[in-house]
């Protein structure tokens, strides 16, 4: 699907970009979410089209398939974390299985003070923690998705490694923490990307259908 995503204009019978893209991702049933992964989808679109200029120099086309892959990855993200919540909301006696405990604090203003003020710069404090099953929220981190997918089954550990693979690709988005030179994206290391990307999607499609 994601490597054809050039080929989209010969497939979207007369609709533009972005409604094929909506029209394929017709299995996430939040009709924003669906919406916003198609406008996703054009941008990396646009990013491929661009790309293709022979005018570009090696560094600004390395990081148009940055971009892309960034994008890919923030897609990837947000169907892992739609199909893990609707199983959740079926299957919410296997949510501890799911997510895991941790230990955590529940009210900052109760369950932790101060028992002894030394001086200024010295004191004990003390902490109550609860071991609760970890709330996925609304932004939970994309290792946390990955985890909490593979252990409900709706991604096997090699689809699992895939999501790691481009984890890894998007994270590339916070540059402070990039420990190399980040100017080589290649649209070899982009296909492998989008061949990762479109084993997952169609994982989360049949598991949703």
């Amino acid at each position: 699907m994601i490597q054809n995503i050039e080929k989209i204009n010969d497939e979207s019978d007369g609709l533009m970009p972005k409604e094929t893209f909506e029209r394929r991702f017709y299995f996430i049933d939040q009709d924003m979410l669906r919406k916003n992964i198609a406008i996703a989808f054009e941008y990396i679109f646009f990013l491929l089209e661009t790309a293709k200029r022979e005018d570009h120099k090696p560094l600004i086309r390395s990081s148009l398939y940055k971009d892309a892959a960034v994008y890919t990855g923030t897609v990837i993200e947000a169907c892992l974390l739609h199909a893990l919540k609707k199983y959740l909301v079926t299957n919410s006696a296997n949510k501890a299985k799911v997510l895991g405990r941790v230990w955590t604090v529940t009210d900052k203003g109760k369950d932790q003070g101060t028992i002894y003020e030394f001086s200024k710069k010295r004191r004990i404090r003390y902490v109550l923690e609860h071991f609760i099953v970890e709330n996925i929220g609304e932004t939970p981190r994309f290792n946390v998705i990955c985890r909490s997918c593979l252990r409900a089954k709706i991604i096997s550990k090699k689809e699992y490694k895939f999501a790691e693979d481009i984890m890894k690709a998007r994270n590339k988005i916070h540059v402070s923490g990039v420990q190399e030179i980040d100017n080589a994206y290649t649209r070899e290391a982009l296909d492998d990307i989008f061949d990762k990307a479109t084993r997952i999607i169609r994982k989360i499609e049949k598991k949703l259908l």
